[in-house]
């Protein structure tokens, strides 16, 4: 799929407002481009605030001691998360072509720990997204 220069802008500005920049940014770009074709704003917050929530979780997790009380409930918490997030990005892929489906499919969908590695990484760039929207708001809000 072929960004649109308005898309390639988004990301390069989600690029410079990260030290780490973006880990799935083609990706990130893939869901951008087919939000805004359908004009699904609400279906692309919806995934900003899910990737965000989930990345939360997975750091959260990762500094809880799986013997520590609550563990249980964050790990099924953190699961859950990850089908919620799972879902929204078939949701948006709804109009994509068959070889961005079976792309999405084999990157994120396969019960893998790569997969789920993967579904991290664009948590993290849907995080970063929601972040920036957040600043900008916040700054506009200001003035």
């Amino acid at each position: 799929m072929e960004l649109s220069s308005d898309t390639r802008n988004v990301l390069d500005y989600l690029e410079s407002a990260s030290e780490q920049g973006l880990r799935k940014r083609n990706d990130l770009g893939v869901l951008f481009e087919l939000a805004a074709e359908r004009g699904a704003h609400d279906e692309m917050n919806d995934l900003l605030f899910h990737g965000t929530h989930m990345f939360n979780l997975f750091h959260t997790l990762r500094r809880a001691s799986n013997t520590g009380e609550g563990y249980d409930t964050l790990e099924r918490e953190f699961s859950e998360s990850v089908e919620r997030l799972r879902d929204l990005v078939a949701g948006a892929l709804v109009d994509a072509n068959a070889d961005h489906v079976e792309r999405f499919e084999v990157t994120y969908y396969a019960m893998t720990q790569g997969s789920l590695r993967n579904l991290i990484d664009l948590a993290h760039d849907l995080s970063l997204a929601k972040r920036v929207q957040n600043d900008e708001k916040h700054q506009s809000g200001n003035r």
